[in-house]
């Protein structure tokens, strides 16, 4: 990664069905233009993705590592340029527990008007699907330049 890269940390509840999923999205598409993570406010204790998540990823051709979920904390926030939440609820609580840093913090849909990156995890099938499809429109639309 070269100095003038920016570092961006995908930052949704549990670190287990979207920000992985969009961090691996990003990777493809950009490369090594910029440098991806992914965490979790509140991290889940199990390891990987959520297999729908898995799924959609070889869905659409894109190699991903194994997945251990991790909680955000104050190394990412030092180290990382941009935090880019969710959704509304982990924004929120990115500002509260992390004050200091809400300038770092932004909505990756924010350039999006009409798509909100729901939870998924307790969806069914269809729903799980809507997410990820949104998931996948962000991610190939989003303007890093603008953020």
């Amino acid at each position: 990664m070269t100095t003038s890269s920016k570092s961006f940390c995908i930052v949704c509840i549990a670190n287990y069905c979207r920000s992985p999923v969009i961090e691996n999205l990003l990777k493809k598409r950009f490369g090594d233009k910029y440098e991806f993570f992914s965490a979790g406010i509140s991290p889940i204790s199990q390891p990987n993705m959520d297999e729908r998540s898995l799924k959609f990823l070889h869905d659409v051709n894109v190699n991903h590592d194994f997945h251990t979920p991790k909680k955000i904390n104050v190394k990412m926030l030092n180290y990382f340029d941009k935090f880019l939440a969710v959704d509304f609820y982990v924004l929120n609580q990115l500002n509260i527990n992390y004050p200091r840093y809400k300038h770092k913090f932004c909505l990756i849909t924010g350039q999006f008007n009409d798509i909100s990156i729901v939870d998924p995890y307790r969806m069914e099938e269809d729903g799980y699907k809507r997410t990820m499809n949104d998931i996948k429109h962000v991610s190939e639309n989003i303007d890093l330049e603008k953020i």
